[in-house]
């Protein structure tokens, strides 16, 4: 019986010493290292720690893009039974400084000179900060900053003189015993510091692996980033229970590129990426002749019928025949894209569209949907191999109970639940009722068979001046279906009407305007034209036709710039800020309701 996160580690160590644990490019080569080696690595890390002065209930932040370094640390600080902080590498200095503060954080790892100077323009506002540890060198002109192979030739020399000291330190580490705090993303306010133990991490890796079915020969593909939990513990943490591979991308920007590379058979990704896949495939057909649109449809309509048959374990020879044909004439091609040897994906952190889910699914390749939240270890649900019921993310994992409240909010309750958030009792309070009940936060439903559906967040439900509470989440994954729409955020809380600030697909964009010889020297130029207007209105208008009055769109507005993390409109796990938004474009919201005329996607 596993009791905690580095007892998991070892366990797959003994059991597959020799099999590849992590691999990264380094330049024209690849790094690599066994799990022998992980582990042994991760325990010399550890040693150099406490050489270093670190003890028991220790915090040690990690600031750092994904690669080999970044899981061997936090190993490293959990043999300590000190406490993780990962923080996200894309963060400013000055929200680094909120967590480092509000945690208590002793040491930092950080990966290079650009995440130390982040650390150097807030180094007189860190009081408890004493240690600083860099995989790469860098140049300091604050204080000691000690290298990472400078550490691992301390923990050398501290392992000689304490043999025992990692394995005494595992063994009594306790399963209720707090191991990390991961500062949630804040789209409404201060990040709050949630506090996660071994245990709840175990069950959900125990638990979340049954129904993945996992093998010790799969590779996965490593590009979300490790500070969240999603990439932390499904990305890296179940593969590494079962002795799998995880091959890093060079970076989220050339995640193709490594897809053909790294040739994985799981890759763990949020919808969005699925969803450009598809896209770009739908894009080149569009393009091509009348005979290969015909035989593309022919293929898509065969691969739909091969799943359904398969999952109803009733294929005869005429389907599988006849999706050998599709697979050589169509799907083989899109298959390459995603490397050849994808067996399935994983999708979490937005819902996931039903015909993206179809468009894989005729490729004989099931997107596994799940839903989950920091405050409970992250996966509450998952939806079990062949069984998709479309729309839903998944069923419970075995021991974690999910019920809805009478005004629909999502409550979960079981071993995976967090300790409550660091100094913060009273907001713990309101997190997990008296009854141990979470509150999610969510809207949503159960089905018969026990499937649960989200519609919304609870705080995004917009009310209109009339009354009407319009759940804007799933009215803006409607205009997202538009291959000119690449994001959308909806506005009209207590107002007459919903608007939406909306974030073009430039690239398709471009591409249609090109097309019509549409001339615009800029972006701004291009989403001006009354063409592009009227473009934007069409497509507004056909998507919502099957929505209530009260929900459509009647105004919107066309960005000039995609929202990013670094003007703060997005969390650093990619959801909207919508407060943040409504602030920042008060003037132009503002001017949408001025005219009380709105634009004639209102029917």
């Amino acid at each position: 019986m596993i009791k905690n996160v580095p007892e998991m580690l070892f366990n797959t160590v003994k059991q597959h010493p020799q099999n590849i644990a992590l691999k990264i490019k380094k330049g024209e080569s690849y790094q690599t290292f066994t799990y022998l080696e992980l582990g042994e690595q991760v325990k010399i890390l550890a040693s150099g720690l406490a050489k270093l002065g670190l003890n028991t209930g220790d915090k040690v932040a990690i600031l750092s893009n994904n690669r080999p370094e970044w899981p061997i640390s936090d190993f490293a600080i959990f043999c300590l039974r000190g406490i993780t902080v990962p923080i996200y590498q894309t963060l400013p200095p000055n929200q680094i400084e909120y967590i480092l503060k509000d945690s208590e954080t002793r040491a930092i790892f950080v990966e290079n000179q650009e995440q130390f100077d982040k650390i150097q323009e807030i180094d007189t506002t860190l009081p408890n900060l004493e240690f600083i540890i860099s995989f790469d060198v860098i140049e300091s002109d604050i204080r000691k900053v000690t290298c990472y192979n400078e550490l691992l030739s301390l923990g050398k020399d501290y392992r000689t003189d304490h043999p025992d000291f990692i394995q005494k330190n595992i063994d009594t580490i306790d399963p209720e015993d707090i191991c990390s705090f991961v500062y949630t993303s804040g789209t409404t306010g201060a990040p709050k510091g949630v506090m996660l133990h071994h245990r709840g991490f175990v069950h959900d890796i125990i638990h979340s692996e049954t129904q993945l079915n996992l093998q010790s020969t799969d590779t996965f593909l490593s590009f979300l980033p490790l500070s969240h939990l999603y990439e932390r513990l499904a990305g890296h943490w179940c593969p590494m229970y079962v002795g799998a591979t995880i091959h890093y991308a060079q970076s989220i920007a050339t995640v193709i590129d490594d897809l053909k590379d790294a040739r994985p058979n799981v890759i763990v990704s949020v919808p969005r990426i699925f969803e450009k896949i598809a896209a770009k495939v739908q894009d080149q057909v569009e393009q091509s002749s009348k005979t290969k649109q015909a035989i593309f449809n022919w293929a898509q309509k065969t691969g739909k019928q091969y799943h359904a048959d398969k999952i109803d374990d009733k294929l005869g020879l005429w389907t599988k025949s006849r999706y050998r044909i599709a697979e050589r004439l169509v799907f083989r091609k899109i298959k390459e894209i995603m490397g050849g040897n994808m067996r399935y994906p994983i999708a979490g952190g937005a819902p996931l569209s039903i015909e993206t889910l179809k468009f894989f699914e005729a490729l004989d390749m099931q997107i596994i949907e799940g839903y989950g939240m920091t405050e409970a270890h992250l996966i509450i649900t998952l939806t079990p191999f062949g069984k998709s019921h479309y729309g839903s993310c998944g069923q419970p994992i075995e021991g974690v109970e999910v019920k809805i409240a009478d005004d629909g909010e999502v409550l979960v309750k079981g071993p995976t639940l967090m300790a409550g958030y660091f100094k913060r009792p009273d907001l713990s309070r309101e997190a997990i009722d008296e009854d141990g009940w979470l509150h999610t936060g969510d809207i949503g439903h159960l089905d018969n068979e026990n499937y649960l559906y989200l519609t919304d967040r609870k705080k995004n439900i917009l009310v209109t001046s009339g009354g009407k509470n319009v759940p804007a989440a799933p009215i803006e994954n409607i205009l997202k279906k538009s291959k000119y729409i690449e994001d959308v955020c909806l506005v009209g809380n207590f107002r007459k009407f919903i608007s939406a600030l909306i974030v073009p697909n430039y690239e398709a964009l471009h591409l249609w305007a090109t097309f019509r010889e549409l001339k615009a020297k800029t972006d701004a130029e291009l989403i001006a034209l009354p063409e592009v207007i009227e473009l934007y209105e069409n497509t507004i208008e056909k998507l919502q036709s099957n929505l209530a009055r009260f929900e459509k769109v009647k105004k919107f507005i066309l960005m000039p710039n995609s929202l990013t993390v670094e003007n703060g409109e997005l969390t650093p796990s990619l959801k909207i800020k919508r407060t943040v938004i409504e602030q920042k474009f008060r003037n132009e919201i503002e001017a949408l309701y001025i005219d009380a005329e709105p634009n004639k996607t209102e029917n």
